[in-house]
């Protein structure tokens, strides 16, 4: 249960899905949104031509008012439900009763495939859905996600449901307490699962380039949280000094045109290349090709980056702003650098140690890789889903 799938910016959620699909999971997706315009781009690219995978639109929503018209006991105890907990939020009041149609619709879904497992990829409003799961296929195991942007949110619907979930999973250390928090779950209930990275495939990726020399690589969506002015500014003092080196952003937003505007009134013309929204391979073949990644972001959300895990991977030196819970990933000036976000001088200090061999890179990049390969690999962390939900189901068998 997810928000859009695929979508452009969740290959860790599209990774997950085959990499479980390897394992002999049946999996199908339902989103609450529409089909993204590119969905057979999408999935052909990552692996998933053949997934059964379900919409949001006209026709589902339509669907949905029947079946609910057809339970009107459960209709109105959804939403009851859905005005008590979003009381005084009135966006998430709003866009939760919109979404109740396309929940009750993958509701009827549900009750015709009879799944296992019914897993919540976020804490928000996939949680509506598992509302009713809850409550109309009390033999299925409920699994759900409370991750980045669910903390940020906190939508109240979701303290019910994890409540009465089998599986509430999130996907950092550090996330722990604030999710027991705001759940009111005892911390040992919260299992930590990481977004894991497909290591093998990187890797390959990695062994059909060469490093380009004084290349930086950064990729994020182009919006002022994503801190790309500091990295432009930091490329600035670096360029002075190192008139070879090259800097390579990849990914689009709305901030697209006054960061190219930028680039150029600082001098960087031909020096910067935006290369805007590319396929999943040729981000990592930009990380291959690169000595130095550089992530600055400043959202609250930014939780242990999958695209700094497969730099690290991409034996990329690594240099990330102190995002929530990045000691569990980045070591600092051993597995890479940790510093300051908004601080471009510091930045452009890192890269120029980078660059002049003040730093042993080789040795820094291989300690990274590794280190990913043995806590962050996708062949480690995904197949973690299964066994807890089995456990979970010998549970429920145990004390039926």
């Amino acid at each position: 249960m997810t928000i859009q799938f695929p979508a452009t910016s969740e290959t860790f959620a599209t990774n997950e899905v085959r990499m479980l699909s390897l394992h002999g999971v049946t999996i199908s997706v339902h989103g609450l949104r529409r089909r993204h315009p590119d969905a057979d781009r999408l999935l052909e690219e990552r692996g998933l031509p053949s997934l059964h995978i379900t919409h949001n639109g006209v026709t589902a929503s339509m669907r949905g008012m029947v079946a609910a018209l057809k339970r009107p006991v459960l209709s109105l105890r959804a939403l009851g439900w859905i005005l008590r907990t979003n009381r005084g939020r009135t966006t998430d009041l709003l866009t939760s009763v919109a979404l109740l149609p396309r929940a009750f619709d993958i509701l009827a879904d549900l009750e015709r495939l009879q799944p296992d497992v019914v897993h919540m990829y976020w804490g928000h409003y996939p949680t509506i859905v598992g509302w009713l799961v809850q409550r109309r296929l009390p033999q299925a195991v409920t699994s759900m996600s409370i991750v980045a942007y669910d903390l940020v949110r906190e939508y109240a619907g979701a303290v019910d449901v994890a409540t009465g979930a089998d599986v509430v999973r999130t996907h950092a250390i550090v996330n722990r307490p604030h999710v027991a928090r705001f759940t009111g779950l005892p911390p040992e209930r919260i299992e930590v699962i990481y977004n894991g990275v497909d290591v093998d495939w990187v890797q390959g990726i990695c062994a059909k380039h060469a490093k380009v020399p004084r290349r930086i690589v950064t990729t994020g969506r182009l919006i002022e949280q994503k801190g790309m002015d500091d990295v432009l500014e930091a490329f600035a003092a670096v360029f002075e000094r190192w008139p070879e080196a090259t800097l390579v952003v990849v990914g689009d937003g709305p901030d697209r045109e006054r960061l190219v505007s930028m680039s150029a009134a600082l001098g960087l013309r031909d020096a910067v290349t935006f290369l805007g929204h590319v396929a999943h391979e040729r981000v990592v073949e930009e990380m291959s090709k690169a000595e130095v990644f550089v992530l600055m972001s400043r959202y609250a959300g930014e939780r242990l980056p999958n695209v700094v895990k497969e730099a690290m991977a991409s034996r990329c030196v690594c240099i990330t702003s102190p995002t929530p819970g990045i000691e569990e990933l980045v070591d600092d000036s051993v597995t890479g650098f940790v510093t300051p976000s908004a601080d471009p001088a510091t930045l452009s200090a890192l890269v120029d140690r980078v660059f002049a061999g003040s730093v042993d890179a080789a040795s820094m990049a291989e300690r990274a890789s590794a280190h990913v390969a043995r806590h962050f690999d996708l062949a480690r962390t995904a197949p973690t889903y299964e066994r807890l939900w089995r456990a979970a189901a010998r549970r429920a068998a145990h004390s039926a």
